[in-house]
């Protein structure tokens, strides 16, 4: 009888084991490029959707990233696939095709905001296009699930008035600092800085070190030249990607107490947009108040 109890209850483990994976297996799926994105669709998604990243540590550089089976088989499952675009996750663009899911995908860049090839490819750091994503995402679970639209508009609205307060905060900001001029080793917060009125005075150099290749001579000269006799406000680096040069203009701008500001390409694993956001107008804020 002991024998037959214990058949009797793996038995009845091993069913529900079994009813509990297929139930995971078959949850709808929403797959974004990079995990910047995952908070403004899960926000508009909530419990009807699962939503994961391809790209979830800031370890990873996107433009040099290599898919895999797995990347495969989630875009294979997924109903909506967002992707950033403009030449940052062109990786994404296999795994669609292969998988006949171009009538699933929201570009973020080239499809929702329009842009062309060419422009700034960093369209995150716009507090106004997620929020355009986050339309978008709504829009399209809308139409695909129309039972649901309501939910799907309420959650939009409470997210938009979350990032309301982003943009607010900014324009609160951009009283003191618009004018400021900054020094940037890449075009990474080009949105960011034209939101709060911050020029950019070394466009060649930013774009000669995000294409790896070495910027002029006279690029850096200038650069050095302008740390030293405090012609901009601040320097911002890239967090996630390091070079000589960079470091070198880092420490300059350390010695002749010029603030410099650390951001990073993509989120840590352990926070969402707006807190991340929110982090990079904090850093802003402290630089131009020294």
């Amino acid at each position: 009888m002991k024998k037959l109890s214990l058949i009797l209850v793996l038995t009845f483990i091993i069913i529900i084991s079994g009813c509990s994976a297929k139930k995971t297996s078959n949850q709808k799926i929403i797959t974004t490029t990079v995990n910047t994105y995952v908070e403004p669709v899960k926000s508009i998604a909530g419990d009807k959707y699962k939503v994961e990243s391809i790209i979830k540590s800031v370890n990873v550089d996107p433009h040099s990233f290599t898919t895999t089976i797995n990347d495969a088989k989630n875009v294979s499952d997924s109903t909506l696939i967002v992707a950033n675009g403009l030449g940052y996750d062109d990786w994404i663009n296999k795994l669609i095709d292969s998988n006949n899911k171009s009538g699933n995908e929201i570009n973020l860049a080239s499809g929702v905001l329009k842009k062309k090839n060419g422009q700034n490819e960093h369209v995150w750091f716009g507090v106004n296009n997620v929020l355009k994503l986050s339309e978008a995402v709504k829009n399209q679970l809308s139409k695909r699930d129309p039972k649901n639209k309501d939910y799907y508009q309420s959650n939009y609205d409470k997210y938009s008035k979350k990032l309301g307060k982003l943009t607010t905060r900014e324009a609160d900001l951009k009283e003191i600092t618009k004018g400021k001029k900054a020094y940037i080793t890449e075009p990474l917060p080009y949105y960011l800085l034209r939101d709060l009125g911050i020029s950019v005075e070394n466009e060649h150099f930013a774009k000669a070190i995000e294409d790896d290749t070495d910027p002029s001579v006279e690029d850096i000269q200038n650069m050095e030249d302008g740390l030293r006799n405090g012609k901009v406000d601040f320097l911002i680096v890239n967090k996630q990607v390091s070079s000589g040069i960079v470091t070198k203009m880092t420490k300059i701008a350390k010695e002749n107490n010029i603030p410099v500001i650390s951001f990073t390409e993509t989120l840590p694993s352990d926070i969402g947009y707006y807190e991340w956001m929110n982090g990079n107008l904090n850093q802003i804020e402290k630089a131009v108040q020294k």
